[in-house]
Protein backbone atom coordinates (compact mmCIF):
# COMPACT_ATOMS: atom_id res chain seq x y z
CA UNK A 1 0.00 0.00 0.00
CA UNK A 2 1.19 3.58 -0.52
CA UNK A 3 1.91 5.80 2.48
CA UNK A 4 -1.35 7.73 2.20
CA UNK A 5 -3.40 4.57 2.47
CA UNK A 6 -1.27 3.34 5.36
CA UNK A 7 -1.80 6.59 7.27
CA UNK A 8 -5.54 6.42 6.57
CA UNK A 9 -5.75 2.93 8.07
CA UNK A 10 -3.63 4.01 11.01
CA UNK A 11 -5.92 6.96 11.69
CA UNK A 12 -8.99 4.75 11.59
CA UNK A 13 -7.39 2.28 13.95
CA UNK A 14 -6.51 4.84 16.58
CA UNK A 15 -10.07 6.23 16.51
CA UNK A 16 -11.46 2.75 17.08
CA UNK A 17 -8.89 2.12 19.80
CA UNK A 18 -10.26 4.95 21.91
CA UNK A 19 -13.29 2.78 22.65
CA UNK A 20 -11.35 -0.17 24.05
CA UNK A 21 -7.58 -0.13 24.42
CA UNK A 22 -7.47 -3.83 25.32
CA UNK A 23 -8.66 -4.87 21.84
CA UNK A 24 -6.37 -2.63 19.77
CA UNK A 25 -4.34 -5.43 18.22
CA UNK A 26 -7.33 -7.57 17.31
CA UNK A 27 -9.19 -4.65 15.80
CA UNK A 28 -6.18 -3.80 13.68
CA UNK A 29 -6.19 -7.26 12.21
CA UNK A 30 -9.92 -7.35 11.65
CA UNK A 31 -10.02 -4.37 9.27
CA UNK A 32 -6.81 -5.02 7.36
CA UNK A 33 -7.17 -5.54 3.60
CA UNK A 34 -6.33 -8.94 2.09
CA UNK A 35 -2.64 -9.50 1.45
CA UNK A 36 -1.47 -6.93 4.01
CA UNK A 37 -0.68 -7.51 7.65
CA UNK A 38 -1.37 -4.52 9.82
CA UNK A 39 -1.21 -4.65 13.58
CA UNK A 40 -1.84 -1.89 16.07
CA UNK A 41 -0.18 -2.13 19.46
CA UNK A 42 -0.53 -0.27 22.73
CA UNK A 43 2.44 -0.03 25.10
CA UNK A 44 3.02 1.76 28.37
CA UNK A 45 6.48 2.82 29.53
CA UNK A 46 7.60 3.72 33.02
CA UNK A 47 9.46 6.98 33.64
CA UNK A 48 12.11 7.79 36.23
CA UNK A 49 11.97 11.25 37.78
CA UNK A 50 13.82 13.43 40.29
CA UNK A 51 13.97 16.97 41.63
CA UNK A 52 15.99 19.54 39.70
CA UNK A 53 17.37 22.54 41.58
CA UNK A 54 17.37 25.66 39.39
CA UNK A 55 20.41 27.87 39.92
CA UNK A 56 19.26 30.72 37.70
CA UNK A 57 17.39 31.58 34.56
CA UNK A 58 17.71 34.11 31.76
CA UNK A 59 14.80 36.35 30.90
CA UNK A 60 13.79 39.76 29.63
CA UNK A 61 10.78 40.34 31.90
CA UNK A 62 7.92 42.64 31.01
CA UNK A 63 7.00 42.82 34.69
CA UNK A 64 8.88 42.23 37.92
CA UNK A 65 8.66 40.74 41.37
CA UNK A 66 9.74 42.81 44.35
CA UNK A 67 9.70 41.62 47.94
CA UNK A 68 9.97 38.40 49.91
CA UNK A 69 7.39 35.65 50.24
CA UNK A 70 7.73 32.53 52.39
CA UNK A 71 5.67 29.38 52.10
CA UNK A 72 6.04 26.01 53.84
CA UNK A 73 5.43 24.07 50.62
CA UNK A 74 7.60 25.84 48.05
CA UNK A 75 9.98 27.78 50.29
CA UNK A 76 11.10 31.40 50.36
CA UNK A 77 11.51 33.64 47.33
CA UNK A 78 13.31 36.97 47.58
CA UNK A 79 13.16 39.25 44.55
CA UNK A 80 14.79 42.57 43.77
CA UNK A 81 15.37 44.62 40.63
CA UNK A 82 18.33 46.12 38.79
CA UNK A 83 17.22 48.50 36.06
CA UNK A 84 18.48 50.89 33.45
CA UNK A 85 16.15 53.68 32.30
CA UNK A 86 15.63 55.10 28.84
CA UNK A 87 16.74 58.69 28.41
CA UNK A 88 15.04 61.33 26.23
CA UNK A 89 17.15 61.35 23.09
CA UNK A 90 18.77 64.75 22.42
CA UNK A 91 16.61 66.42 25.06
CA UNK A 92 17.65 69.96 26.07
CA UNK A 93 16.38 71.64 29.23
CA UNK A 94 15.37 75.30 29.10
CA UNK A 95 18.03 77.70 30.30
CA UNK A 96 18.01 78.38 34.03
CA UNK A 97 15.76 75.37 34.72
CA UNK A 98 15.48 74.66 38.45
CA UNK A 99 15.20 71.12 39.78
CA UNK A 100 12.15 70.49 41.96
CA UNK A 101 12.10 66.77 42.74
CA UNK A 102 12.88 63.36 41.36
CA UNK A 103 10.59 60.39 42.02
CA UNK A 104 10.73 56.66 41.52
CA UNK A 105 7.25 55.45 40.60
CA UNK A 106 6.44 51.74 40.55
CA UNK A 107 3.08 50.71 39.13
CA UNK A 108 1.99 47.26 40.13
CA UNK A 109 -0.78 45.20 38.63
CA UNK A 110 -1.34 43.12 41.75
CA UNK A 111 0.40 41.72 44.78
CA UNK A 112 0.71 38.32 46.37
CA UNK A 113 0.45 37.60 50.06
CA UNK A 114 -0.60 39.82 52.96
CA UNK A 115 -1.71 43.28 51.85
CA UNK A 116 -1.03 44.66 55.34
CA UNK A 117 2.51 43.26 55.64
CA UNK A 118 5.06 46.13 55.75
CA UNK A 119 7.78 46.36 53.13
CA UNK A 120 10.93 48.49 53.39
CA UNK A 121 12.18 49.35 49.92
CA UNK A 122 15.65 50.81 49.39
CA UNK A 123 16.83 52.36 46.13
CA UNK A 124 20.55 52.51 45.31
CA UNK A 125 22.29 54.15 42.38
CA UNK A 126 24.42 51.66 40.43
CA UNK A 127 27.96 53.04 40.43
CA UNK A 128 30.29 50.21 39.36
CA UNK A 129 29.02 49.12 35.97
CA UNK A 130 25.88 48.86 33.89
CA UNK A 131 24.30 46.34 31.52
CA UNK A 132 25.10 45.49 27.92
CA UNK A 133 21.79 45.43 26.08
CA UNK A 134 22.77 42.47 23.90
CA UNK A 135 24.08 40.28 26.70
CA UNK A 136 21.93 37.83 28.70
CA UNK A 137 22.11 38.15 32.47
CA UNK A 138 21.32 35.40 34.99
CA UNK A 139 18.69 35.85 37.66
CA UNK A 140 21.22 35.11 40.43
CA UNK A 141 23.69 37.87 39.54
CA UNK A 142 25.55 39.55 42.38
CA UNK A 143 24.40 43.15 42.94
CA UNK A 144 27.73 43.92 44.62
CA UNK A 145 29.23 43.89 41.12
CA UNK A 146 27.01 46.83 40.20
CA UNK A 147 26.68 48.92 43.35
CA UNK A 148 28.72 49.58 46.47
CA UNK A 149 26.02 49.50 49.14
CA UNK A 150 28.57 50.41 51.82
CA UNK A 151 28.72 53.93 50.32
CA UNK A 152 25.87 55.83 52.03
CA UNK A 153 25.71 58.37 49.22
CA UNK A 154 24.45 55.68 46.86
CA UNK A 155 21.29 55.07 48.91
CA UNK A 156 19.16 57.58 47.04
CA UNK A 157 15.73 56.72 48.43
CA UNK A 158 13.77 54.46 50.76
CA UNK A 159 10.23 53.94 51.97
CA UNK A 160 8.17 51.71 54.26
CA UNK A 161 4.68 50.88 53.01
CA UNK A 162 2.13 48.10 52.61
CA UNK A 163 0.43 46.98 49.43
CA UNK A 164 -2.87 48.40 50.65
CA UNK A 165 -1.24 51.84 51.23
CA UNK A 166 -0.54 52.35 47.54
CA UNK A 167 -1.64 55.51 45.79
CA UNK A 168 -3.67 55.61 42.62
CA UNK A 169 -6.87 53.94 41.57
CA UNK A 170 -7.73 50.34 42.31
CA UNK A 171 -7.06 49.52 38.66
CA UNK A 172 -3.49 50.85 38.62
CA UNK A 173 -2.04 51.17 42.12
CA UNK A 174 1.44 52.62 42.42
CA UNK A 175 4.15 53.40 44.94
CA UNK A 176 6.05 56.70 44.91
CA UNK A 177 9.50 56.98 46.46
CA UNK A 178 10.95 60.48 46.60
CA UNK A 179 14.68 60.36 45.94
CA UNK A 180 17.02 62.49 48.00
CA UNK A 181 18.20 66.02 47.24
CA UNK A 182 21.82 65.06 46.63
CA UNK A 183 20.74 62.76 43.83
CA UNK A 184 18.33 65.40 42.54
CA UNK A 185 21.14 67.93 42.23
CA UNK A 186 23.47 65.44 40.59
CA UNK A 187 20.81 64.31 38.15
CA UNK A 188 20.00 67.88 37.18
CA UNK A 189 23.64 68.81 36.49
CA UNK A 190 23.85 67.15 33.11
CA UNK A 191 26.22 68.13 30.36
CA UNK A 192 24.75 69.35 27.10
CA UNK A 193 25.60 66.10 25.32
CA UNK A 194 24.52 63.64 28.08
CA UNK A 195 21.36 62.71 26.19
CA UNK A 196 23.09 62.40 22.83
CA UNK A 197 24.05 58.70 22.96
CA UNK A 198 23.83 55.59 25.13
CA UNK A 199 27.44 55.53 26.25
CA UNK A 200 27.30 59.09 27.57
CA UNK A 201 24.03 58.65 29.43
CA UNK A 202 24.92 55.29 30.99
CA UNK A 203 28.25 56.69 32.06
CA UNK A 204 26.31 59.47 33.79
CA UNK A 205 23.60 57.22 35.28
CA UNK A 206 24.18 53.47 35.18
CA UNK A 207 20.87 52.47 36.69
CA UNK A 208 19.13 51.58 39.95
CA UNK A 209 19.16 48.67 42.36
CA UNK A 210 15.77 48.32 44.08
CA UNK A 211 15.58 45.91 47.00
CA UNK A 212 13.74 45.10 50.23
CA UNK A 213 15.32 44.19 53.55
CA UNK A 214 12.48 43.09 55.81
CA UNK A 215 9.07 41.49 55.52
CA UNK A 216 8.38 37.96 54.29
CA UNK A 217 4.67 37.95 53.57
CA UNK A 218 4.14 40.16 50.54
CA UNK A 219 5.36 40.31 46.95
CA UNK A 220 4.56 43.07 44.46
CA UNK A 221 3.98 42.26 40.78
CA UNK A 222 5.52 45.45 39.41
CA UNK A 223 4.21 46.24 35.94
CA UNK A 224 6.07 49.49 35.19
CA UNK A 225 8.96 51.48 36.66
CA UNK A 226 9.48 55.17 35.90
CA UNK A 227 11.98 57.75 37.07
CA UNK A 228 10.23 61.14 36.94
CA UNK A 229 12.29 64.32 37.05
CA UNK A 230 10.34 67.49 37.89
CA UNK A 231 11.72 70.94 37.21
CA UNK A 232 10.58 74.47 36.53
CA UNK A 233 11.72 77.39 34.48
CA UNK A 234 10.66 80.97 33.89
CA UNK A 235 10.44 83.30 30.96
CA UNK A 236 9.38 86.89 30.49
CA UNK A 237 6.25 87.80 28.60
CA UNK A 238 4.85 91.26 27.93
CA UNK A 239 1.25 91.68 28.96
CA UNK A 240 -1.36 93.72 27.11
CA UNK A 241 -0.12 96.89 28.77
CA UNK A 242 3.41 96.30 27.56
CA UNK A 243 4.71 95.47 31.01
CA UNK A 244 7.03 92.52 31.55
CA UNK A 245 5.39 89.53 33.20
CA UNK A 246 7.34 86.56 34.53
CA UNK A 247 5.77 83.19 33.73
CA UNK A 248 6.73 80.05 35.65
CA UNK A 249 6.35 76.70 33.91
CA UNK A 250 6.37 73.42 35.81
CA UNK A 251 7.51 70.50 33.70
CA UNK A 252 8.60 66.90 34.02
CA UNK A 253 10.59 64.33 32.07
CA UNK A 254 9.97 60.59 32.40
CA UNK A 255 12.79 58.05 32.24
CA UNK A 256 11.06 54.66 31.86
CA UNK A 257 12.61 51.28 32.58
CA UNK A 258 11.27 49.70 29.41
CA UNK A 259 12.18 47.15 26.74
CA UNK A 260 14.59 49.56 25.01
CA UNK A 261 16.99 49.21 27.94
CA UNK A 262 17.91 46.35 30.26
CA UNK A 263 16.43 45.20 33.53
CA UNK A 264 17.21 42.09 35.55
CA UNK A 265 14.89 40.58 38.14
CA UNK A 266 17.12 38.91 40.72
CA UNK A 267 15.77 35.88 42.59
CA UNK A 268 17.03 34.06 45.67
CA UNK A 269 15.61 30.84 47.14
CA UNK A 270 17.56 30.50 50.40
CA UNK A 271 15.81 27.39 51.75
CA UNK A 272 15.59 25.41 48.52
CA UNK A 273 17.73 22.54 49.85
CA UNK A 274 15.38 22.10 52.81
CA UNK A 275 12.36 21.96 50.52
CA UNK A 276 13.99 19.25 48.38
CA UNK A 277 14.80 17.27 51.53
CA UNK A 278 11.13 17.49 52.52
CA UNK A 279 10.15 16.11 49.12
CA UNK A 280 12.58 13.21 49.46
CA UNK A 281 11.05 12.27 52.83
CA UNK A 282 7.47 12.05 51.55
CA UNK A 283 5.78 8.60 51.71
CA UNK A 284 4.99 8.88 47.98
CA UNK A 285 7.35 10.19 45.32
CA UNK A 286 6.27 13.72 44.47
CA UNK A 287 8.07 16.68 42.90
CA UNK A 288 7.62 20.43 42.63
CA UNK A 289 7.47 22.60 39.55
CA UNK A 290 7.82 26.09 40.99
CA UNK A 291 8.97 29.51 39.91
CA UNK A 292 10.77 31.81 39.72
CA UNK A 293 14.03 29.86 39.25
CA UNK A 294 13.23 27.51 42.11
CA UNK A 295 12.64 23.78 41.56
CA UNK A 296 11.82 21.96 38.32
CA UNK A 297 11.44 18.23 37.67
CA UNK A 298 13.82 16.06 35.67
CA UNK A 299 12.39 13.03 33.89
CA UNK A 300 14.25 10.30 32.04
CA UNK A 301 12.67 9.09 28.83
CA UNK A 302 13.74 5.43 28.27
CA UNK A 303 14.34 6.01 24.58
CA UNK A 304 16.39 2.87 23.92
CA UNK A 305 13.83 0.57 25.53
CA UNK A 306 11.06 2.30 23.60
CA UNK A 307 12.88 1.90 20.29
CA UNK A 308 13.61 -1.77 20.91
CA UNK A 309 10.01 -2.48 21.85
CA UNK A 310 8.36 -0.46 19.11
CA UNK A 311 10.72 -1.35 16.25
CA UNK A 312 11.04 -5.05 17.05
CA UNK A 313 10.79 -7.70 14.31
CA UNK A 314 12.02 -5.28 11.65
CA UNK A 315 8.53 -4.11 10.71
CA UNK A 316 7.67 -0.74 9.30
CA UNK A 317 6.32 1.36 12.14
CA UNK A 318 3.99 4.33 12.27
CA UNK A 319 3.57 6.00 15.68
CA UNK A 320 -0.08 6.91 15.85
CA UNK A 321 -0.07 8.49 19.27
CA UNK A 322 2.36 8.93 22.16
CA UNK A 323 1.38 10.86 25.27
CA UNK A 324 3.47 11.63 28.32
CA UNK A 325 1.14 12.20 31.24
CA UNK A 326 2.13 13.94 34.48
CA UNK A 327 -0.53 13.89 37.20
CA UNK A 328 -0.96 16.72 39.67
CA UNK A 329 -0.88 15.55 43.27
CA UNK A 330 -4.02 16.28 45.32
CA UNK A 331 -5.09 19.40 43.47
CA UNK A 332 -7.17 21.76 45.57
CA UNK A 333 -7.02 25.27 44.21
CA UNK A 334 -8.47 26.72 47.40
CA UNK A 335 -5.57 25.43 49.50
CA UNK A 336 -2.74 25.79 46.98
CA UNK A 337 -0.32 28.44 48.28
CA UNK A 338 0.74 29.63 44.81
CA UNK A 339 -0.94 29.97 41.40
CA UNK A 340 -0.71 26.77 39.35
CA UNK A 341 1.38 27.01 36.15
CA UNK A 342 -0.98 27.10 33.19
CA UNK A 343 1.70 25.89 30.80
CA UNK A 344 4.69 23.63 31.31
CA UNK A 345 7.46 22.99 28.78
CA UNK A 346 8.92 19.52 28.31
CA UNK A 347 12.42 20.31 27.06
CA UNK A 348 15.65 18.39 26.59
CA UNK A 349 17.88 19.30 29.49
CA UNK A 350 20.90 19.97 27.27
CA UNK A 351 18.84 22.46 25.23
CA UNK A 352 17.48 24.51 28.13
CA UNK A 353 19.96 27.39 28.13
CA UNK A 354 20.20 27.67 24.33
CA UNK A 355 16.42 27.58 23.89
CA UNK A 356 15.71 30.52 26.18
CA UNK A 357 18.84 32.53 25.38
CA UNK A 358 18.09 32.44 21.66
CA UNK A 359 14.35 32.88 22.25
CA UNK A 360 13.50 29.80 20.25
CA UNK A 361 9.97 28.53 19.73
CA UNK A 362 8.62 25.10 20.68
CA UNK A 363 9.60 22.25 18.36
CA UNK A 364 8.18 18.73 18.45
CA UNK A 365 11.69 17.28 18.47
CA UNK A 366 13.09 19.30 21.39
CA UNK A 367 10.60 21.39 23.36
CA UNK A 368 6.91 20.54 23.72
CA UNK A 369 4.27 22.67 25.42
CA UNK A 370 1.78 21.00 27.72
CA UNK A 371 -1.14 22.58 29.52
CA UNK A 372 -2.98 21.13 32.45
CA UNK A 373 -6.15 19.25 31.74
CA UNK A 374 -8.68 17.22 33.66
CA UNK A 375 -10.58 14.00 33.20
CA UNK A 376 -12.94 11.90 35.32
CA UNK A 377 -11.20 8.81 36.68
CA UNK A 378 -13.55 5.83 36.01
CA UNK A 379 -12.13 3.92 38.97
CA UNK A 380 -12.54 6.63 41.61
CA UNK A 381 -15.18 8.77 39.83
CA UNK A 382 -13.09 11.76 40.85
CA UNK A 383 -11.53 14.38 38.61
CA UNK A 384 -7.85 13.84 37.83
CA UNK A 385 -5.79 16.91 36.91
CA UNK A 386 -2.69 16.41 34.82
CA UNK A 387 -0.29 17.80 32.21
CA UNK A 388 -0.20 16.00 28.88
CA UNK A 389 2.54 16.15 26.24
CA UNK A 390 2.34 14.76 22.70
CA UNK A 391 5.75 13.17 22.08
CA UNK A 392 4.85 11.11 18.99
CA UNK A 393 6.90 13.29 16.61
CA UNK A 394 9.78 13.39 19.06
CA UNK A 395 9.95 9.59 19.19
CA UNK A 396 9.67 9.28 15.41
CA UNK A 397 12.47 11.83 14.98
CA UNK A 398 14.81 10.09 17.45
CA UNK A 399 14.22 6.68 15.87
CA UNK A 400 14.71 8.04 12.35
CA UNK A 401 17.92 9.90 13.23
CA UNK A 402 19.40 6.80 14.84
CA UNK A 403 18.53 4.64 11.85
CA UNK A 404 19.72 7.04 9.16
CA UNK A 405 23.01 7.77 10.95
CA UNK A 406 23.59 4.22 12.16
CA UNK A 407 23.64 5.38 15.78
CA UNK A 408 22.81 3.60 18.99
CA UNK A 409 20.36 5.54 21.08
CA UNK A 410 21.29 6.20 24.73
CA UNK A 411 19.39 4.37 27.43
CA UNK A 412 17.68 7.59 28.49
CA UNK A 413 17.21 11.18 27.37
CA UNK A 414 16.89 13.70 30.19
CA UNK A 415 14.06 16.21 29.99
CA UNK A 416 12.99 19.00 32.32
CA UNK A 417 9.49 20.16 33.17
CA UNK A 418 9.70 23.97 33.16
CA UNK A 419 6.90 26.45 34.00
CA UNK A 420 6.59 28.96 31.16
CA UNK A 421 4.82 32.07 29.93
CA UNK A 422 3.46 32.13 26.39
CA UNK A 423 2.76 35.04 24.08
CA UNK A 424 0.26 34.35 21.32
CA UNK A 425 -0.52 36.12 18.07
CA UNK A 426 -4.03 37.20 17.16
CA UNK A 427 -4.35 33.80 15.47
CA UNK A 428 -3.38 31.95 18.67
CA UNK A 429 0.06 31.06 17.31
CA UNK A 430 2.90 30.97 19.85
CA UNK A 431 5.27 33.86 19.15
CA UNK A 432 7.34 33.89 22.35
CA UNK A 433 8.20 31.52 25.19
CA UNK A 434 9.92 32.51 28.42
CA UNK A 435 10.53 30.84 31.75
CA UNK A 436 7.89 31.84 34.26
CA UNK A 437 9.30 34.65 36.39
CA UNK A 438 6.21 35.22 38.52
CA UNK A 439 5.24 33.14 41.54
CA UNK A 440 3.77 29.76 40.63
CA UNK A 441 3.92 26.24 41.93
CA UNK A 442 2.43 22.78 41.56
CA UNK A 443 3.22 19.41 43.12
CA UNK A 444 3.21 16.47 40.73
CA UNK A 445 3.32 12.70 41.13
CA UNK A 446 6.72 11.15 40.41
CA UNK A 447 7.64 8.18 38.25
CA UNK A 448 7.51 5.84 41.27
CA UNK A 449 4.18 7.09 42.62
CA UNK A 450 2.08 4.07 43.56
CA UNK A 451 -1.24 5.39 42.21
CA UNK A 452 -0.47 7.99 39.54
CA UNK A 453 3.07 7.49 38.22
CA UNK A 454 4.44 9.52 35.33
CA UNK A 455 3.98 7.35 32.25
CA UNK A 456 4.09 7.29 28.48
CA UNK A 457 1.30 5.61 26.53
CA UNK A 458 2.15 4.77 22.92
CA UNK A 459 -0.09 3.50 20.13
CA UNK A 460 1.75 2.38 16.99
CA UNK A 461 1.02 0.49 13.80
CA UNK A 462 3.23 -2.13 12.17
CA UNK A 463 3.08 -3.02 8.50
Amino acid sequence: MNSRILKLFASLLIVFSACNESNITDMGSSIQPPGDKISVTFDRFNINSEDYSVDFMYSRPDSFLLGTFSDNTYGTVHADILAQVEYPKNHVYPSHAKPDSILLVMYYKKFFGDQHAPMHVSVYEMNKKTFDYMKPYPSNLNPDEYVDKSDPSLLIGEKVFTAVDASGSNAIPYVIIKLNNDFLQRFSNVQSDTYSQDSKFFDFFKGMYITTDFGSASMLYVRQIDLEYYHSYTYTLKDITGQDSIVTVNSSVTFPANTWVRQVNRFLNPDKANIINQLNNQPEQVHHISSPANIYTRIQLPIKEMQQKIESEGSRVFINDAKLRVDINNLNKETFPLPIPSNVLLIKENSLERFFNKRELPADTCAIVGSYDRKINPDTEEIDYFYSFDISKLLAHEFKQAKENNLTLPDNINFLLVPIRLKLSSNNVIIDVSQQFLLSGVTICGGNHSKKPIKVNVVYSKF
